[in-house]
């Protein structure tokens, strides 16, 4: 047990998990990443934690641990690939993050059969996102402007129908154009709180249903709007540390033996460089609240990212949460009448 003074003169006691017999007792183990002896359970729990910085705060209890810690762990040589046609047959989601402010962003993951996810398509158009124009990368590093305007959503889903339509370059399997077929579809649920128009004499929308309207064709403001396989939106689970966790445990490097019977790096998450260019800025630049020295004695450490820009990262969390299985197409029915009953084909 150990006590620390908070900002009031009041003493904090502070108690260990060496308190209890069944977490700190055992034969000592010591672990060279940690440079530290563990007892077996909290070497257990040091193992199942791919986030390090959260195993100290958490179980240490070190206030600092986290301070100015990256979130995530990316290895560009395990998890960043180059782009290729993604089968017809895999299946996709898609993410959305409305914002009232800055513009809004949108994700896309395919799940191969192995359950593999491949992040293969981001839409931010923000002045400072990456952004392909023509052939050229644009963009600017640091936090979005606060003049941005937000773009009108009539206009999002109108892109969003372009990217999932056979009219898309990209949607092309051996040669085949087709149009995407979108399994689930999260959307941060604060849209439904973001009002975004005002008609005279009726009720203010939110964001989600201007979305949820467009998508599905029964939009006031444009009749002619056509309508989509799967309109509407599942709520995003938003827990901050155990979706992070998972994000971090598709993240985690493991080997793999390639085609040519070598050894390689990999990981569960694959992520299109030349495609996600703003997923993988956030995921080497988001990190967690800064605290001084002083600051660690008086307060507690929230843990929370530092609101920079982090929409790509929510959209990646928001998928990862929504639990991007495979499924396998089932065949259609055939309609040939048996010629006998109880026979089937």
């Amino acid at each position: 047990m150990s006590y620390r003074v908070d900002s009031h003169g009041k003493a904090i006691l502070e108690l260990l998990y060496e308190a209890d017999p069944e977490k700190g007792g055992g034969e000592k183990i010591y672990v060279p990443e940690a440079s530290m002896w563990m007892s077996p359970w909290l070497k257990r729990e040091y193992e199942s934690m791919t986030n390090k910085a959260l195993f100290r705060q958490e179980y240490l209890v070190d206030g600092s641990a986290t301070s100015g810690a990256k979130i995530f762990y990316l290895d560009p040589e395990a998890t960043l690939e180059d782009s290729f046609p993604i089968p017809e047959h895999w299946t996709r989601r898609m993410s959305l993050d409305p914002h009232p402010a800055v513009r809004d962003a949108m994700l896309w993951v395919a799940t191969d059969p192995l359950g593999d996810r491949w992040y293969y398509r981001e839409y931010w158009p923000s002045r400072v996102g990456f952004h392909y124009e023509g052939k050229e990368l644009r963009g600017e590093r640091g936090p979005c402007p606060e003049d941005e305007a937000h773009g009108s959503i009539k206009d999002y889903v109108g892109a969003l129908r372009y990217l999932e339509s056979d009219e898309n370059p990209e949607n092309a399997d051996r040669g085949r154009a087709f149009k995407e077929r979108i399994q689930a579809r999260v959307i941060d649920y604060s849209a439904r709180a973001f009002p975004a128009e005002t008609r005279e004499g009726q009720r203010q929308k939110t964001f989600q249903e201007l979305y949820e309207g467009h998508m599905s064709g029964q939009c006031e403001c444009d009749p002619r709007c056509p309508p989509v396989s799967t309109p509407y939106f599942e709520d995003a689970k938003k827990d901050h540390q155990v979706s992070e966790e998972i994000v971090n445990s598709g993240l985690k490097v493991i080997t793999v033996i390639g085609g040519d019977g070598k050894e390689r790096k990999s990981s569960r998450i694959h992520i299109f460089k030349d495609r996600c260019p703003e997923l993988i800025y956030e995921l080497k630049e988001n990190r967690r609240q800064q605290l001084t020295a002083i600051q660690v004695e008086r307060i507690d450490p929230t843990g929370k990212p530092i609101e920079v820009r982090k929409h790509m990262t929510d959209n990646l969390r928001y998928l990862e949460m929504s639990g991007p299985i495979y499924i396998e197409r089932t065949r259609r029915a055939s309609p040939y009448e048996p010629p006998e009953p109880h026979i089937g084909y």
